[in-house]
């Protein structure tokens, strides 16, 4: 078995993200939501992470702007399936990686399995 490392499932959830960013299928429904926004007037969104950085404003609260975004946004998520066609693809990249990394996953759920336990008797222990 391999080390149980958990900063493995950082790295396995990075990489998926990374990966699935690359599927052509997500490249163009990214493109096709891109163009959604363009039509909205919100010009250049190339990346819908970058578009939820664009809504944030200096004194935290939403301007008419930020709101008009979030709420074209989500229009443009549903008109092209963004949302779902992403999910699909980085979900089964996901599913590959599990089944992978299936023994040093398991290693991880073990160990964090016996630390829980050893925080909850150590908890138990103080309460008395």
């Amino acid at each position: 078995m391999k080390e149980a490392d958990p900063v493995i499932v950082a790295q396995l959830a990075g990489d998926s993200q990374v990966q699935s960013m690359k599927d052509d299928k997500v490249v163009e429904a990214i493109a096709a939501w891109s163009s959604c926004m363009d039509g909205k007037g919100h010009t250049g969104l190339a990346d819908p992470y970058k578009a939820m950085d664009q809504g944030v404003t200096n004194d935290g609260e939403p301007s008419q702007e930020s709101i008009a975004l979030a709420v074209d946004d989500i229009d443009c998520k549903k008109q092209t399936d963004l949302v779902k066609i992403w999910f699909g693809v980085e979900s089964a990249i996901q599913d590959k990686q599990i089944a992978d990394n299936r023994s040093r996953l398991t290693g991880i759920e073990e160990q964090h399995g016996k630390e829980v336990a050893a925080a909850r008797e150590q908890m138990a222990a103080s309460a008395r």
